[in-house]
C-alpha cells in the first residue's frame, strides 16, 4: 500500500535575483578617498577631540552601508521564507501520520525484545547447570537481543561467558585450598584471609600478607617474652602468686583451668596466648 503513495508532479518557480550596485566604481571611490583621508591620523593629546570626531564620521558611513545591505537581504529573503512556510506546513500534515506509526514501531520493537529478552533467559536457565553455575550470575549481552542474532550465536555466546565463570569458581576454589593450608601450617586463622582472595585479591600476594603477619606475631612474642623476662629479674615468686620485690604488688597469679572446646579452637586458644606471652602447661593425658 505505500508503495503506491507518490506526490504529483510539480515544478518551482526559481528565477535568481541579480543583486547589484548603480554607480559601485564612485561609491568605492568615495570610500577609499574617506578611509585614505583618515589613514595616517596620528592621535595625540592635542588631537584627541579631532581623532573622536573622524572616527565617528567614518563609523558613521559604514553603518549607513551596512544597513544598506540589511535591508537587500531582508528583501531578497522574503520570496524564499514564504516558499519555505509553504513547505513546513506540507511536511506538518505528514509528520501527524508519521508519528503515531513511528511510536507503535517502537512499542513493537520493544515488545519483541522482551520476548527475546524471555527466550535468552531461559537458555541461560537451561545451560546453567551444565557448567555448575547459577544463571544469576550470566549477565545478558545486550547483542543476545538483537532481531539479526541467531540463536546459535546467542547460545555459543552464553556458553563463553558460563564457561569463563566456570573456570572463575574453579581458580576460585583452589586458591581458597591453597590459602587455607598455607594460613594454617601457619597458624593463622584463614577466615580473614579467603574472605579477600573472593573479593578479588591475588593468591600470591595473600601469602606474602601471611608472611607478613607470621613476622610481626613473632617479632611481638619475642618482644613480650623479652619483657617477661626482664620483670622476673625484679619479682618472687611465693605459693601461687608473683610478687614485684621494690613495690611488693602482685603481678600474676596462676590457676588452673579445665577447658572443654574442638581442636581447632584450641588451637587459636594457644596461639593466642603464645602471642599475648601467657605462660601455660599441659596437666595429665
Amino acid at each position: 500500500m505505500a508503495s503506491d503513495l507518490q506526490l504529483p508532479d510539480y515544478t518551482i518557480d526559481y528565477r535568481p535575483t541579480v543583486i547589484s550596485i548603480n554607480n559601485f566604481d564612485q561609491l568605492k571611490t568615495a570610500v577609499e578617498a574617506y578611509a585614505a583621508k583618515y589613514q595616517n591620523l596620528a592621535v595625540s593629546t592635542s588631537t584627541e577631540k579631532e581623532a573622536k570626531a573622524s572616527r565617528a564620521e567614518l563609523r558613521k558611513l559604514k553603518t549607513a552601508l551596512d544597513d544598506k545591505r540589511k535591508e537587500i537581504k531582508k528583501k531578497y529573503a522574503e520570496p524564499y521564507n514564504q516558499f519555505a512556510k509553504q513547505i513546513k506546513e506540507l511536511e506538518a500534515k505528514l509528520d501527524a501520520s508519521i508519528e503515531p506509526i513511528d511510536h507503535g514501531l517502537k512499542e513493537l520493537e520493544n515488545q519483541q525484545r522482551e520476548t527475546r529478552l524471555k527466550h535468552v533467559t531461559a537458555l541461560i536457565e537451561e545451560m546453567a547447570p551444565n557448567y555448575d553455575v547459577l544463571p544469576d550470575e550470566i549477565e545478558v549481552d545486550p547483542t543476545w537481543l538483537n532481531k539479526s542474532m541467531s540463536k546459535k550465536k546467542v547460545t555459543e555466546g552464553i556458553a563463553d561467558v558460563m564457561g569463563f565463570v566456570q573456570k572463575q569458581h574453579k581458580d576460585l576454589e583452589i586458591g581458597i585450598n591453597a590459602i587455607t593450608k598455607y594460613a594454617e601450617a601457619q597458624n593463622i586463622d584463614p577466615a580473614g584471609w579467603v574472605d579477600q582472595l573472593k573479593q578479588g585479591q591475588d593468591v600470591n600476594y595473600l601469602i606474602e600478607a601471611i608472611n607478613n603477619q607470621v613476622r610481626r606475631n613473632q617479632e611481638a612474642q619475642q618482644r613480650a617474652e623479652a619483657q617477661v623476662a626482664a620483670e622476673k629479674v625484679n619479682q618472687v615468686q611465693k605459693g601461687n602468686q608473683t610478687i614485684d620485690k621494690t613495690t611488693g604488688e602482685v603481678v600474676s597469679h596462676s590457676v588452673v583451668l579445665k577447658i572443654t572446646t574442638t581442636i581447632p579452637e584450641m588451637n587459636l586458644l594457644k596461639a593466642y596466648m603464645d602471642n599475648k606471652g601467657i605462660q601455660y602447661e599441659r596437666v595429665g593425658g
